[in-house]
């Protein structure tokens, strides 16, 4: 009888230890696994959170570089726009020529033979101090055949041409102030000159250039109220409108 109870009492034992040890683990496996599960989702969210901030960030800044790429590209056609329109007002120095006045030789048989001659010598020499800038572009030996020219024919009708050709070639070799002087020779001494105009135009360039910003607008203005239909007028309007 003792041996039968103590057999039950052994069987109940194990069956109650059994059943105890295996209902503990499940309740600490599911415990385990359920935060696992958990942890891994919050930190699969904020993952997720945290790639959607970087892919919206990067978005505004590529938003950012795109509209600074614009300004640049708008800031560069702009300066472009303003170095042709610098290019193309100097350019104006050197294209507003005209061609020399005829010499007159209509003077007596004896008196027009002199003439003739000189005209020919000064129509030769003056044609070959512009042929130094115009064909072999030499503008060293340019200047000095101009001031050669200006000392042998101080009584010359191409006079006034030649210091505005002078004048010309110096401000190309950047010799502005002497340029300058050569320009002022024809405004000053050659009221008559059909290369005044111009000469005051570029009087105004030249001064705008070194920075004396008011006399370059009494130069401009010089030329619209004297000269107010010539192409010169129109320049410098448009140089005082830039200014």
């Amino acid at each position: 009888m003792k041996k039968n109870n103590l057999q039950a009492a052994i069987i109940l034992a194990t069956l109650f230890s059994t059943f105890a040890f295996s209902a503990a683990p499940v309740s600490d496996v599911t415990g385990a696994e359920g935060g696992s599960v958990e942890k891994q989702l919050e930190k699969f969210t904020r993952l997720l959170e945290s790639r959607n901030r970087m892919q919206i960030s990067m978005q505004n800044q590529l938003t950012q570089l795109s509209k600074e790429l614009r300004e640049i590209k708008g800031g560069m056609e702009l300066f472009e726009h303003k170095i042709n329109e610098i290019e193309n007002r100097q350019r104006n120095l050197y294209q507003l020529i005209e061609q020399p006045k005829a010499v007159s030789t209509t003077t007596t048989t004896t008196t027009n033979n002199t003439v003739t001659a000189t005209s020919a010598g000064e129509q030769s020499a003056y044609q070959a101090a512009k042929d130094l800038v115009l064909v072999n572009k030499d503008f060293n030996q340019a200047i000095t055949a101009f001031e050669a020219f200006i000392i042998d024919y101080p009584q010359s009708e191409l006079l006034p041409n030649s210091h505005y050709w002078l004048g010309l070639v110096l401000y190309q070799q950047k010799k502005r102030k002497e340029a300058r002087v050569a320009f002022l020779t024809v405004s000053e001494k050659f009221p008559q000159s059909a290369k005044r105009a111009d000469s005051l135009f570029k009087i105004g360039i030249i001064d705008e250039y070194l920075g004396e910003l008011a006399s370059a607008k009494d130069f401009y203005q010089k030329v619209l109220k004297e000269y107010p239909n010539s192409t010169a007028a129109g320049l410098a309007q448009k140089q005082l409108d830039a200014l």
